[in-house]
């Protein structure tokens, strides 16, 4: 800003205006300095754009400083919760990952550059977040989806205990058969006791992942989980997407890179050692994340195929005998224990694949979290191989 000063003016004029030139230049300093009313995470919201599960190209909401989610939270708990809701809520409501953004603080705020590690890890921990409310979704829908489908099973069996009671009270069944009948009641019972303790628990655990509490925690869950998609995805690049988007590794290959632009040759033993310990860092971690890569992909692969056997094969044949087995017993071909025990096999079955849905559903969330540039928890031969990280290298090499 240049300060033309009129050459006729009086001393006291100059200097009247020059107060004003000062007083103008620290209103626009001090108003640069103030964080936006929002905390200024814009950028953070256009840097996680699309790294949220379930979200899609959806803007991601982030929470705010001095923002109560509150409303926003009460409104989508009204319908039955959606793997989607429950992502939203999370990343609005969860009071660790609110935590994490306060402690980064202006780190994360549009006054720092996008590729700040700080800015990086918010964006990680966002994938991360959503991945374990979607997760835990899954689980309670499909818990809870289980244990009506064991409730099933032990009205089967308890309708055959009791027939078997009193047939035997009345000396046309003998007391073995009634022990076998009473056996699979409680047997049954014992089923439906854990599948119920089951599902209070996975539901306890998507309350925790969403931050509810109090009249929160009432609200409703979908019946049955998503159908299975017509067919699994394709991925033939999903080592390279996954190299290309791991965020741990493009801060390393970055790091090193600039080590090497900085100081191309070593100028002792003990750089020549760091510099080699580096470069094996980053190759171990593109290592590791490849493998992971192929572990994620395959486990999505089959379990898609596993739950479609259940759907396509499994399941219908499984009808096709309950309907024989209902035939045969009009005609009175068979007993009503043979009716009774082929409806709880039915019910059973019912309840793996539910279970094998769930599992294609918990794998679907891996693959999308591993593609949006995250890691994913995987048998420690895997993770073990990431603790030769870039980072580690380092710290170990500095003599």
């Amino acid at each position: 800003m240049t300060l033309l000063l009129n050459p006729r003016a009086t001393p006291a004029q100059r200097l009247g205006a020059i107060a004003s030139v000062v007083l103008a230049l620290t209103g626009q300093a001090a108003l640069a300095a103030t964080p936006d009313a929002d905390g200024g995470v814009a950028g953070l919201q256009q840097l996680a754009a699309g790294k949220a599960l379930g979200l899609g190209s959806a803007a991601v909401p982030i929470p705010r400083p001095g923002a109560d989610p509150t409303a926003e939270v009460n409104e989508l708990l009204k319908a039955p919760l959606t793997a989607e809701a429950a992502v939203r809520i999370a990343l609005l409501n969860n009071p660790g990952w609110q935590a994490s953004l306060a402690g980064a603080g202006v780190n994360i705020s549009d006054t720092a550059r996008d590729n700040n590690p700080a800015k990086l890890k918010a964006r990680q921990d966002l994938t991360l977040l959503s991945a374990q409310a979607r997760k835990a979704w899954i689980t309670a829908v499909a818990a809870a989806q289980g244990a009506a489908a064991l409730l099933q099973a032990q009205e089967t069996a308890q309708a055959a205990g009791d027939l078997a009671r009193r047939m035997t009270q009345v000396g046309n069944l003998s007391k073995l058969q009634q022990a076998k009948d009473q056996l699979m009641l409680s047997e049954a019972t014992l089923q439906l006791a854990r599948a119920r303790q089951a599902a209070f628990n996975a539901r306890e655990q998507l309350i925790a992942v969403l931050g509810l509490w109090g009249g929160q925690t009432g609200f409703a869950l979908p019946a049955e989980l998503p159908a299975l998609p017509p067919e699994a995805q394709e991925l033939p690049d999903v080592e390279s997407r996954a190299v290309r988007e791991r965020m741990e590794l493009r801060l390393a290959h970055s790091r090193w890179q600039r080590q090497r632009a900085s100081s191309p040759r070593p100028a002792s033993a003990d750089a020549l050692w760091d510099a080699m310990g580096d470069a094996a860092g980053v190759r171990a971690l593109a290592v590791s994340t490849r493998s992971e890569a192929r572990q994620v992909y395959n486990n999505y692969r089959t379990a898609y195929d596993v739950a479609r056997h259940y759907q396509s094969e499994v399941l219908p044949l499984r009808k096709f005998i309950n309907d024989e087995t209902v035939l045969r017993y009009n005609g009175m071909l068979l007993s009503v224990f043979d009716l009774l025990a082929d409806s709880r096999a039915q019910a059973l079955s019912a309840g793996s694949a539910i279970e094998a849905q769930r599992d294609f559903w918990l794998a679907e969330a891996d693959l999308q979290t591993l593609l949006a540039g995250a890691p994913v928890a995987l048998p420690s031969g895997v993770q073990g191989a990431q603790a030769s990280s870039p980072s580690g290298t380092a710290a170990a090499g500095a003599h």
